[in-house]
This record gives C-alpha cells, sequence and structure tokens, in this order.
C-alpha cells in the first residue's frame, strides 16, 4: 500500500519534468527561429530592392537623376535598407523641398517628392519659396520674371510676407510690386515692376506705405508711369524725380 502511494506521488513529479523538458526544447527551437530569421531576412542578398518609383509633379526635377541619385544609397535587402539615408540624399537638391520614401513589398521603394515653387529670388544668390524657406539651385534654373526680394539674413520669411501684403495693396491700382529691399540701415525701398522707385526710409513704414496708395494715385493718375523716383519719407506729402530731371515736392519738408 505505502509503495502504491509512493508511486502515485513521483508520477505528477515527473510528469512536471517532462513538461519543463518539453518547454525548453519549444524555446529553444524558438530562439534558433528568431536567429535564422535574423540572420537571413536582414541579409542584403535576402529580398533586395529591385525597383525604384520617383513620383511628384516636376517642372525643374529629372525624375531618371532623382532615379540614379536614390539608387546610389540603396544598399541592404527590403528589411534592412536606411530609406533616412535616401530621403536624405534626395533632399540634398536644391530643387527638393520633401521626400517621403515607403517600402513596397516585396522588391521596391516608392519616393514621393515635391519640388520646390519659387516665389521671388533673394538678392542675387537664391531662391525664396512661398513659406520664405531658402534655396540655392544652379543660376541657370533660375525662373525668369521672378520679384527680387533682399534683407538681412534670416528675415527670409517675414520679407516674404512683407512681400504679398504689400503687392496685394498695390493690385487695385494696377500697379505691381518687383523689388522689396531692407538695407543694412533698416531702410525700406520698393521698386514696381515700371521701374518707378519707392523709397519709404527706416520710420513708420505702414504710415508711409498707406500715405503713398492714397495720395499718389490720386495726384499724379497716369503721370506716374513718367516718375523715376518717389520719396516718402516726408511728414506730410511726398517729393517726385521725373526721369526727366528735377524733382518736384509735392508737400512736406526734410525727408527722414
Amino acid at each position: 500500500m505505502d509503495t502504491l502511494i509512493q508511486m502515485q506521488r513521483e508520477l505528477p513529479e515527473s510528469n512536471r519534468q517532462r513538461r519543463l523538458q518539453y518547454e525548453l526544447l519549444a524555446l529553444a527551437l524558438f530562439a534558433g527561429l528568431v536567429g535564422w530569421l535574423m540572420t537571413n531576412l536582414f541579409a542584403p542578398e535576402t529580398l533586395p530592392i529591385r525597383q525604384v518609383r520617383i513620383e511628384g509633379e516636376f517642372k525643374y526635377l529629372s525624375p531618371e537623376v532623382l532615379r540614379e541619385r536614390a539608387e546610389l544609397h540603396v544598399k541592404g535587402g527590403f528589411f534592412n535598407i536606411n530609406v533616412a539615408e535616401v530621403r536624405d540624399r534626395l533632399l540634398a537638391e536644391p530643387w527638393v523641398r520633401s521626400v517621403s520614401v515607403h517600402r513596397v513589398w516585396p522588391d521596391s521603394l516608392q519616393v514621393f517628392i515635391t519640388e520646390q515653387i519659387a516665389v521671388a529670388a533673394w538678392k542675387d544668390s537664391g531662391l525664396l519659396n512661398r513659406q520664405g524657406e531658402y534655396f540655392s539651385p544652379d543660376r541657370s534654373t533660375f525662373p525668369e520674371g521672378l520679384p527680387v526680394i533682399s534683407g538681412p539674413d534670416g528675415y527670409h520669411e517675414q520679407m516674404v510676407d512683407k512681400y504679398y501684403t504689400l503687392q496685394k495693396q498695390l493690385e487695385p491700382f494696377a500697379l505691381n510690386l518687383h523689388k522689396l529691399s531692407l538695407d543694412d540701415r533698416r531702410a525700406w525701398n520698393l521698386e514696381l515692376d515700371n521701374g518707378l522707385v519707392i523709397l519709404l526710409g527706416r520710420k513708420n513704414f505702414r504710415e508711409r506705405f498707406n500715405r503713398f496708395i492714397t495720395l499718389v494715385p490720386l495726384h499724379l493718375n497716369r503721370k506716374i508711369e513718367k516718375a523715376e523716383q518717389i520719396d516718402m519719407r516726408y511728414p506730410n506729402g511726398f517729393a517726385v524725380k521725373w526721369k526727366s530731371g528735377n524733382p518736384t515736392l509735392n508737400a512736406g519738408s526734410g525727408a527722414l
């Protein structure tokens, strides 16, 4: 009787040991499988990238050139390719504003590129987009007829916003702003597309510009085409320099 009881006690213990052995074996097999997958799936020769697709609307960029640039940095297989490296290389192209890179099963990369849209030239060195971001492509690719903006370094965004604000106010008078500059003395100067230069100076920019769009069309009307320069740096009026010669003071005295 005692022997039977002892055997019954030993049987569950034996089962537990056998179950533990099975679990350890299963764990070892799983770890081996994971190790094999890590070694083989992430090997460069496993599922290599065979195709790079470039998508986007391009005016100044070449999809073929972009594809070649991307392929130079396609290293590794589907699972271990460094998409950030591909993206950074394409972002180094001046006309590229943004890049999105995605893996497409089983052997492709899909690259969507947004091209820069230039709205103005910055001094004579580069271009600005609508967000005031500066980029500097080859000068041979500069669009023709862009307005020219110049100012202190770091003022790109503010200057672009200022340009659009002023242009919107000039449009009702059929005037177009061609150049906007803020010089080292912080003096503002404008030039219209008809060549007319407008001096606004360092002080009271808003008041002087509003006075220009209020008084000048009223007083000059069609004669504005004959004006070479209008100086708004007077307290109550403006001075006109005609293309033919002598300046005429309309009102005020002492330019500021």
